[in-house]
Protein backbone atom coordinates (compact mmCIF):
# COMPACT_ATOMS: atom_id res chain seq x y z
CA UNK A 1 0.00 0.00 0.00
CA UNK A 2 1.08 3.44 -1.33
CA UNK A 3 0.61 7.02 0.74
CA UNK A 4 -1.58 7.29 -2.02
CA UNK A 5 -3.85 4.04 -1.49
CA UNK A 6 -4.06 5.16 2.18
CA UNK A 7 -5.05 8.59 1.11
CA UNK A 8 -7.84 7.44 -1.17
CA UNK A 9 -8.82 4.71 1.29
CA UNK A 10 -9.43 7.23 3.94
CA UNK A 11 -10.95 10.15 1.50
CA UNK A 12 -7.79 12.42 2.89
CA UNK A 13 -5.13 14.24 0.88
CA UNK A 14 -1.64 12.74 0.65
CA UNK A 15 -0.43 15.84 2.35
CA UNK A 16 -2.40 15.34 4.91
CA UNK A 17 -1.66 11.23 5.33
CA UNK A 18 1.83 12.48 5.32
CA UNK A 19 1.47 15.26 8.26
CA UNK A 20 -0.63 12.64 10.44
CA UNK A 21 1.94 10.19 10.25
CA UNK A 22 4.32 12.69 11.17
CA UNK A 23 2.40 14.20 13.92
CA UNK A 24 2.10 17.36 12.74
CA UNK A 25 0.34 19.96 15.00
CA UNK A 26 -1.88 21.01 12.42
CA UNK A 27 -4.06 17.71 12.34
CA UNK A 28 -6.37 17.09 14.49
CA UNK A 29 -5.63 14.23 17.15
CA UNK A 30 -8.71 12.56 15.79
CA UNK A 31 -7.62 11.92 12.43
CA UNK A 32 -3.75 11.37 13.56
CA UNK A 33 -5.34 8.58 15.46
CA UNK A 34 -7.63 7.08 12.45
CA UNK A 35 -4.99 7.14 10.04
CA UNK A 36 -2.23 5.59 12.01
CA UNK A 37 -4.92 2.96 12.81
CA UNK A 38 -5.52 2.40 9.48
CA UNK A 39 -1.69 2.81 8.41
CA UNK A 40 -0.94 -0.22 11.15
CA UNK A 41 -4.25 -2.29 9.93
CA UNK A 42 -2.58 -2.58 6.33
CA UNK A 43 0.81 -2.60 7.55
CA UNK A 44 2.07 1.11 5.32
CA UNK A 45 5.99 0.51 6.88
CA UNK A 46 6.69 -1.85 4.50
CA UNK A 47 6.28 0.54 2.00
CA UNK A 48 9.24 2.02 3.61
CA UNK A 49 11.20 -0.88 3.34
CA UNK A 50 10.55 -1.20 -0.28
CA UNK A 51 11.83 2.21 -0.65
CA UNK A 52 14.89 0.93 0.73
CA UNK A 53 15.16 -1.88 -0.66
CA UNK A 54 14.70 -0.13 -4.21
CA UNK A 55 18.26 1.73 -3.74
CA UNK A 56 19.93 -1.77 -2.59
CA UNK A 57 19.07 -2.23 1.36
CA UNK A 58 19.05 0.05 4.48
CA UNK A 59 22.67 -2.11 5.61
CA UNK A 60 20.87 -2.62 9.17
CA UNK A 61 20.84 -5.64 11.07
CA UNK A 62 18.92 -5.12 14.53
CA UNK A 63 19.59 -7.84 17.55
CA UNK A 64 17.01 -7.36 20.52
CA UNK A 65 18.09 -8.91 23.58
CA UNK A 66 16.04 -8.81 27.16
CA UNK A 67 18.79 -6.90 29.06
CA UNK A 68 22.77 -6.10 28.61
CA UNK A 69 24.15 -7.10 31.80
CA UNK A 70 27.58 -8.51 32.42
CA UNK A 71 26.86 -12.39 32.15
CA UNK A 72 26.55 -14.11 28.18
CA UNK A 73 25.47 -10.81 26.56
CA UNK A 74 28.36 -9.59 26.22
CA UNK A 75 30.22 -12.28 24.62
CA UNK A 76 26.80 -12.93 22.26
CA UNK A 77 27.64 -9.60 21.03
CA UNK A 78 31.41 -10.07 20.54
CA UNK A 79 30.15 -13.56 18.87
CA UNK A 80 27.70 -11.71 16.04
CA UNK A 81 29.96 -8.49 15.69
CA UNK A 82 32.61 -10.83 14.92
CA UNK A 83 30.30 -12.50 12.09
CA UNK A 84 28.95 -9.87 10.50
CA UNK A 85 32.27 -7.66 10.19
CA UNK A 86 33.34 -9.43 7.10
CA UNK A 87 29.35 -8.48 5.54
CA UNK A 88 28.13 -5.73 3.78
CA UNK A 89 25.84 -4.90 7.57
CA UNK A 90 25.67 -3.09 9.99
CA UNK A 91 24.68 -3.96 13.80
CA UNK A 92 22.07 -1.70 15.69
CA UNK A 93 20.83 -3.50 19.07
CA UNK A 94 17.62 -2.62 20.68
CA UNK A 95 17.28 -3.54 24.95
CA UNK A 96 13.37 -4.61 25.47
CA UNK A 97 14.06 -4.78 29.27
CA UNK A 98 12.06 -7.91 29.40
CA UNK A 99 8.92 -6.23 28.51
CA UNK A 100 6.53 -7.89 25.60
CA UNK A 101 4.88 -4.40 25.24
CA UNK A 102 8.47 -2.93 24.65
CA UNK A 103 9.77 -5.50 22.21
CA UNK A 104 6.73 -4.54 20.03
CA UNK A 105 7.35 -1.15 20.39
CA UNK A 106 11.17 -2.31 19.00
CA UNK A 107 9.65 -4.65 16.28
CA UNK A 108 7.88 -1.72 14.92
CA UNK A 109 10.98 0.62 14.74
CA UNK A 110 12.87 -2.04 13.11
CA UNK A 111 9.78 -1.73 10.34
CA UNK A 112 10.58 1.97 10.39
CA UNK A 113 14.22 1.83 10.05
CA UNK A 114 13.29 -1.03 6.81
CA UNK A 115 16.22 -3.22 8.55
CA UNK A 116 17.09 -6.37 6.40
CA UNK A 117 16.94 -8.74 9.30
CA UNK A 118 16.38 -9.27 13.30
CA UNK A 119 17.71 -11.49 15.63
CA UNK A 120 15.96 -11.49 19.00
CA UNK A 121 15.50 -13.00 22.13
CA UNK A 122 12.56 -12.49 23.40
CA UNK A 123 11.59 -11.60 26.88
CA UNK A 124 9.76 -13.27 29.91
CA UNK A 125 6.23 -11.67 29.22
CA UNK A 126 6.26 -13.24 25.69
CA UNK A 127 4.53 -16.50 25.21
CA UNK A 128 3.86 -16.24 21.06
CA UNK A 129 4.86 -14.95 18.32
CA UNK A 130 2.37 -12.72 16.36
CA UNK A 131 3.89 -9.67 17.51
CA UNK A 132 6.70 -10.93 14.86
CA UNK A 133 4.16 -11.57 12.10
CA UNK A 134 4.88 -8.02 10.12
CA UNK A 135 8.60 -8.42 9.84
CA UNK A 136 7.07 -12.17 7.80
CA UNK A 137 4.64 -9.54 5.39
CA UNK A 138 7.42 -7.14 5.39
CA UNK A 139 10.03 -9.79 4.03
CA UNK A 140 12.08 -9.26 7.06
CA UNK A 141 14.71 -12.07 8.13
CA UNK A 142 14.10 -13.36 11.69
CA UNK A 143 15.93 -15.24 13.65
CA UNK A 144 15.00 -16.37 17.33
CA UNK A 145 18.07 -17.30 20.22
CA UNK A 146 18.51 -17.99 23.24
CA UNK A 147 15.43 -17.39 24.76
CA UNK A 148 12.86 -18.95 21.79
CA UNK A 149 9.39 -19.89 21.42
CA UNK A 150 8.77 -23.38 19.74
CA UNK A 151 7.34 -22.64 16.17
CA UNK A 152 7.20 -22.78 12.65
CA UNK A 153 8.10 -19.58 10.78
CA UNK A 154 11.32 -18.31 12.31
CA UNK A 155 14.37 -20.29 12.54
CA UNK A 156 15.80 -20.83 16.07
CA UNK A 157 19.52 -21.15 17.69
CA UNK A 158 19.64 -22.26 21.47
CA UNK A 159 20.93 -25.00 23.68
CA UNK A 160 19.43 -28.14 24.88
CA UNK A 161 18.22 -26.43 28.32
CA UNK A 162 16.86 -29.69 29.53
CA UNK A 163 20.02 -31.65 28.45
CA UNK A 164 22.39 -29.29 30.05
CA UNK A 165 20.43 -29.04 33.45
CA UNK A 166 20.25 -32.92 33.20
CA UNK A 167 24.31 -32.94 32.33
CA UNK A 168 25.04 -30.88 35.81
CA UNK A 169 22.61 -32.87 37.96
CA UNK A 170 24.42 -36.19 36.76
CA UNK A 171 27.47 -34.77 37.50
CA UNK A 172 26.73 -34.06 41.03
CA UNK A 173 25.20 -36.84 41.60
CA UNK A 174 27.95 -39.47 40.15
CA UNK A 175 30.54 -38.02 42.78
CA UNK A 176 27.59 -39.02 45.79
CA UNK A 177 25.59 -35.99 45.86
CA UNK A 178 21.92 -36.82 46.78
CA UNK A 179 20.67 -33.54 48.35
CA UNK A 180 21.03 -31.20 45.41
CA UNK A 181 19.36 -27.49 45.52
CA UNK A 182 18.21 -26.21 42.49
CA UNK A 183 18.44 -22.12 41.81
CA UNK A 184 15.95 -21.53 38.42
CA UNK A 185 14.60 -18.28 37.09
CA UNK A 186 11.20 -17.16 36.48
CA UNK A 187 9.19 -20.47 36.29
CA UNK A 188 6.52 -19.13 33.29
CA UNK A 189 9.61 -18.89 30.80
CA UNK A 190 10.50 -22.29 28.46
CA UNK A 191 13.85 -21.84 29.54
CA UNK A 192 13.55 -22.27 33.46
CA UNK A 193 10.98 -24.80 32.44
CA UNK A 194 13.47 -27.18 30.32
CA UNK A 195 16.18 -26.63 32.85
CA UNK A 196 14.28 -27.81 35.89
CA UNK A 197 12.44 -31.10 33.98
CA UNK A 198 16.64 -31.96 33.26
CA UNK A 199 17.07 -31.41 37.48
CA UNK A 200 13.70 -34.01 37.85
CA UNK A 201 14.72 -36.23 35.04
CA UNK A 202 18.25 -36.84 36.32
CA UNK A 203 17.19 -37.39 39.71
CA UNK A 204 14.01 -39.47 38.75
CA UNK A 205 16.64 -41.71 36.92
CA UNK A 206 18.80 -42.28 39.87
CA UNK A 207 15.94 -43.08 42.20
CA UNK A 208 16.16 -39.79 44.42
CA UNK A 209 13.21 -38.02 45.53
CA UNK A 210 12.30 -35.28 44.45
CA UNK A 211 11.64 -32.95 47.21
CA UNK A 212 9.95 -29.47 45.99
CA UNK A 213 11.45 -27.53 49.25
CA UNK A 214 14.44 -27.93 46.80
CA UNK A 215 13.59 -26.13 43.66
CA UNK A 216 13.52 -22.38 43.94
CA UNK A 217 12.85 -20.09 41.77
CA UNK A 218 12.68 -16.48 41.44
CA UNK A 219 12.30 -13.76 38.79
CA UNK A 220 15.42 -11.75 39.57
CA UNK A 221 18.90 -12.56 41.36
CA UNK A 222 18.45 -9.87 44.36
CA UNK A 223 15.22 -12.21 45.02
CA UNK A 224 17.36 -14.94 46.46
CA UNK A 225 18.62 -12.45 49.05
CA UNK A 226 15.61 -13.10 51.09
CA UNK A 227 15.10 -16.45 49.99
CA UNK A 228 18.64 -18.89 49.89
CA UNK A 229 20.03 -17.97 53.42
CA UNK A 230 17.84 -19.26 55.64
CA UNK A 231 17.78 -22.79 53.34
CA UNK A 232 21.64 -22.50 53.53
CA UNK A 233 21.40 -22.37 57.37
CA UNK A 234 18.88 -24.53 58.27
CA UNK A 235 18.80 -27.61 55.83
CA UNK A 236 21.61 -29.31 56.64
CA UNK A 237 21.29 -32.57 54.79
CA UNK A 238 22.01 -30.22 51.40
CA UNK A 239 25.46 -30.89 49.75
CA UNK A 240 25.47 -29.58 46.60
CA UNK A 241 24.34 -26.28 44.71
CA UNK A 242 23.22 -26.33 41.33
CA UNK A 243 22.66 -22.56 39.50
CA UNK A 244 20.92 -22.38 36.15
CA UNK A 245 22.96 -19.22 35.13
CA UNK A 246 25.76 -16.90 35.87
CA UNK A 247 23.85 -14.51 37.33
CA UNK A 248 22.03 -16.79 40.01
CA UNK A 249 25.58 -18.20 40.63
CA UNK A 250 27.21 -15.09 41.09
CA UNK A 251 24.25 -14.31 44.09
CA UNK A 252 24.51 -17.61 44.92
CA UNK A 253 28.14 -17.96 45.80
CA UNK A 254 27.99 -14.34 47.67
CA UNK A 255 25.37 -15.81 50.48
CA UNK A 256 27.87 -19.04 50.61
CA UNK A 257 30.55 -16.54 51.22
CA UNK A 258 28.72 -14.13 53.37
CA UNK A 259 27.46 -17.17 55.79
CA UNK A 260 30.97 -18.52 56.25
CA UNK A 261 30.41 -22.03 54.39
CA UNK A 262 33.34 -23.04 51.63
CA UNK A 263 33.06 -24.17 48.43
CA UNK A 264 33.55 -27.25 47.76
CA UNK A 265 34.31 -28.59 51.69
CA UNK A 266 30.80 -27.44 53.17
CA UNK A 267 28.92 -27.24 49.77
CA UNK A 268 29.70 -28.33 46.06
CA UNK A 269 28.36 -26.19 43.32
CA UNK A 270 27.64 -26.66 39.49
CA UNK A 271 26.25 -23.89 37.11
CA UNK A 272 25.01 -23.41 33.31
CA UNK A 273 27.64 -20.76 32.47
CA UNK A 274 29.08 -18.66 29.35
CA UNK A 275 32.63 -20.21 30.98
CA UNK A 276 34.19 -16.56 31.30
CA UNK A 277 32.31 -16.00 35.36
CA UNK A 278 33.28 -19.41 36.56
CA UNK A 279 37.12 -18.44 36.30
CA UNK A 280 36.55 -14.91 38.27
CA UNK A 281 35.79 -17.10 41.34
CA UNK A 282 37.98 -19.25 43.86
CA UNK A 283 37.42 -22.07 43.26
CA UNK A 284 37.12 -21.80 40.33
CA UNK A 285 33.23 -23.33 39.42
CA UNK A 286 32.58 -26.57 37.18
CA UNK A 287 30.38 -25.64 34.48
CA UNK A 288 27.95 -26.66 31.86
CA UNK A 289 29.63 -24.37 29.21
CA UNK A 290 26.83 -22.47 27.65
CA UNK A 291 28.71 -20.19 24.74
CA UNK A 292 27.14 -16.87 24.04
CA UNK A 293 29.77 -16.16 21.30
CA UNK A 294 28.60 -19.78 19.46
CA UNK A 295 25.61 -19.23 19.49
CA UNK A 296 25.37 -15.32 18.29
CA UNK A 297 28.17 -16.78 15.39
CA UNK A 298 25.50 -19.32 14.52
CA UNK A 299 22.68 -17.63 14.25
CA UNK A 300 24.42 -14.15 12.82
CA UNK A 301 25.32 -16.83 9.77
CA UNK A 302 21.75 -18.52 9.71
CA UNK A 303 20.45 -14.79 9.12
CA UNK A 304 23.13 -13.67 6.93
CA UNK A 305 22.81 -16.62 4.46
CA UNK A 306 19.16 -16.11 4.57
CA UNK A 307 19.50 -12.91 2.90
CA UNK A 308 21.83 -13.95 0.52
CA UNK A 309 18.88 -16.80 -0.66
CA UNK A 310 15.96 -15.21 0.45
CA UNK A 311 14.08 -18.11 -1.26
CA UNK A 312 15.79 -21.13 0.93
CA UNK A 313 14.70 -22.84 2.94
CA UNK A 314 16.40 -23.23 6.48
CA UNK A 315 16.80 -25.48 9.65
CA UNK A 316 13.94 -24.75 11.81
CA UNK A 317 16.20 -25.38 14.97
CA UNK A 318 19.86 -25.06 15.74
CA UNK A 319 21.04 -26.36 18.86
CA UNK A 320 24.67 -25.28 20.04
CA UNK A 321 26.61 -27.84 21.70
CA UNK A 322 27.49 -27.97 25.43
CA UNK A 323 30.65 -29.47 27.76
CA UNK A 324 30.80 -29.77 31.37
CA UNK A 325 34.06 -28.34 32.17
CA UNK A 326 35.55 -30.14 35.56
CA UNK A 327 36.92 -27.54 37.56
CA UNK A 328 37.21 -27.14 41.36
CA UNK A 329 33.83 -26.96 43.01
CA UNK A 330 32.30 -30.13 43.16
CA UNK A 331 33.75 -32.83 45.90
CA UNK A 332 33.07 -36.34 45.32
CA UNK A 333 31.38 -37.85 48.87
CA UNK A 334 32.96 -40.87 50.27
CA UNK A 335 29.91 -41.78 51.92
CA UNK A 336 27.06 -41.89 50.24
CA UNK A 337 23.60 -41.85 52.64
Amino acid sequence: MTIKDLAQLLSLSTSTVSRALSDHPDISDATKKRVKDAAEEFNYTTNIHARFFRNQHSGLIALIVPEINMFFTPNLIRGINKTIASSKYSLIIFQSNDSYKKEKEIIKQCLRWAVAGVMISVSKETYNLDHLSPLARADIKCVLLDKAIENDQFPSVTIDSEEASYQAISTLIQNGHRHILGIFGNPNFSISQERISGYEKAMREHQLPLLRENIISVDKSVDLDFILPPILNHNKKLTALFAMSDELLAKSIYHIDTLGLSIPQDISVIAISDGVYPYLTHPQITHVKDSGSKMGRNACKILLSALANPRKKWDSKLLVSTKLVALESVRELLIID
